[in-house]
């Protein structure tokens, strides 16, 4: 399924709105879609703070097709990192 997700970042005091038609599977649309639209919109905005050098980086509204506000949930994902295999 295709959404319009719409972001507004402040990113040291400069406020930027971005959208963008991004492709949400639609088996994980289907059980949350709420959650499923956070996720893609995570790592959008994972890839803007990139383009930006990791500036210090306010999520200020999220939303998907102009209606659905994900704001918190987007602010709540917490990217998963692999398990250190370490021997000691």
């Amino acid at each position: 399924m295709n959404v319009i997700i719409q972001t507004t970042l402040n990113i040291e005091g400069n406020r930027g709105f971005r959208n963008g038609e991004f492709f949400v599977p639609d088996r994980e649309f289907n059980k949350d879609p709420n959650f499923a639209v956070a996720v893609v919109a995570f790592k959008w905005i994972q890839q803007q703070m990139n383009e930006t050098g990791h500036r210090e980086t306010i999520i200020e509204k999220v939303t998907w097709n102009e209606k659905n506000d994900i704001t918190q949930i987007v602010r709540e994902i917490k990217p998963v990192l692999p398990e250190d295999n370490l021997p000691f």
